[in-house]
């Protein structure tokens, strides 16, 4: 691999925080950052990449392999079954949310689902029917008039 000029690595380690190197690329940076002299600006990366390097080298500690008997396997398949119908119903429980119909209203066939709106027709039709009720109380007086006004007139025509 031949030398890399700092105006590279400094392209390269531009392009290695936004995530776009690949792995050879980024090798070529930890062996520049390790293995060369670096101007004063470019030092704490050093350690940076001295990091790495030793993190990489740890293994993780091997775990002795478990034996898992059948029954427990099957109580394992059973819970996590069970969990995931449970899930399911959560989710949809979640989701699902009914449509409260405290009221219904229609008017000329269609439904109306604005509050304000069913609350001035209803308003409307409560002012026709007290307009209609004062109407028959009118005409029920009248009616009682004339009843009283036939009796009168009865009384003094003979039959």
């Amino acid at each position: 691999m031949e030398p890399i000029n700092e105006t590279t690595i400094r392209q390269l380690l531009a392009s290695y925080f936004q995530g776009e190197t690949s792995l050879a690329q980024e090798q070529q940076l930890a062996s520049y950052f390790l293995e060369s002299e670096l101007p004063e600006d470019l030092l704490p990366y050093r350690a940076l990449f001295r990091f790495f390097r030793e993190e990489a080298a740890v293994a993780p500690p091997q775990l002795a392999p478990t034996k898992v008997s059948h029954g427990r396997r099957i109580l394992f398949r059973l819970s996590a079954y069970t969990s995931a119908v449970a899930a399911g119903i959560i989710i949809f429980f979640a989701l699902y949310r009914p449509v409260k119909e405290d009221f219904v209203c229609y008017q000329d066939g269609q439904r109306i689902l604005n509050q304000e709106e069913v609350m001035q027709l209803a308003q409307q039709q409560w002012d026709q029917v007290s307009t209609q009720i004062e109407k028959a109380t009118a005409m029920a007086e009248k009616l009682e008039q004339m009843k009283s006004y036939t009796q009168i007139i009865n009384k003094y025509i003979p039959k």
